[in-house]
């Protein structure tokens, strides 16, 4: 692409198409020259074409990680109180996550709310180059008893849509550490199973030499008096 601008207004502006070698031109000043102009579009396309897509290349590269990355949102539906209304406000809240795009929706038993009647939905950054969203809608205390609200979530980190419901929270950080704690938790407890299983095994083998060691004796003793009786 080629544009001219003289004055602090545009001019004209010529573009070339690779895929079918053409040359396509919106003329806005006077036609004071050939309009075609080939030649030095042909020209600039040769030189210009191949370098910007080495360069793009070369950055696409370097920044690699951070164009790639993803990062997986927190999730919250949440109420409060108006006390104006006397009435509710139900927010779904994600927060955190990378890249940019996100669908975030509030459903009512199931189905979505109508925009016309949810506030925000603006795309905000936060200061370590993740993103947040929000969306509210102002509910009675009556629609908030008789109906279910619940929160989807869509997005490129996550394998699945995420569904949240009121006082819920999901959290890719808070899952992994309740997993990690439950883990444990079951490898402790397998660990005392096992432990009880060998003390009682242990007890019972000292119980066991014992009852051997008594009846020898007695049979010791029952064999000696023999004897003396002999």
């Amino acid at each position: 692409m080629s544009k001219d601008a003289f004055n602090g207004e545009a001019g004209d502006a010529r573009y070339y198409d690779p895929q079918s070698d053409s040359l396509h031109t919106d003329w806005v000043w006077p036609d004071t020259m050939d309009n075609t102009w080939p030649g030095g579009v042909h020209i600039a396309y040769a030189l210009f074409h191949p370098h910007c897509i080495n360069l793009l290349k070369k950055y696409k590269e370097r920044e690699k990680n951070r164009v790639h990355k993803k990062m997986k949102p927190r999730v919250r539906l949440l109420q409060k109180t108006l006390p104006d209304s006397g009435g509710t406000k139900v927010t779904c809240l994600a927060t955190g996550f990378y890249p940019r795009h996100i669908n975030l929706t509030l459903l009512r038993d199931g189905q979505s709310v109508s925009d016309h009647q949810v506030t925000g939905g603006e795309l905000l950054p936060n200061g370590d180059e993740t993103y947040q969203m929000r969306k509210s809608l102002e509910v009675s205390a009556e629609e908030l008893q008789h109906h279910h609200y619940t929160c989807t979530a869509e997005h490129l980190s996550l394998d699945n849509k995420l569904d949240i419901s009121l006082d819920h929270e999901w959290d890719s950080v808070t899952t992994s550490i309740v997993s990690s704690v439950l883990t444990a938790a079951g490898l402790l407890c397998l660990a005392g199973v096992f432990g009880f299983i060998m003390w009682r095994r242990t007890q019972t083998g000292q119980g066991s030499q014992t009852s051997l060691q008594v009846k020898t004796e007695e049979e010791y003793t029952s064999v000696s008096t023999t004897d003396a009786n002999s």
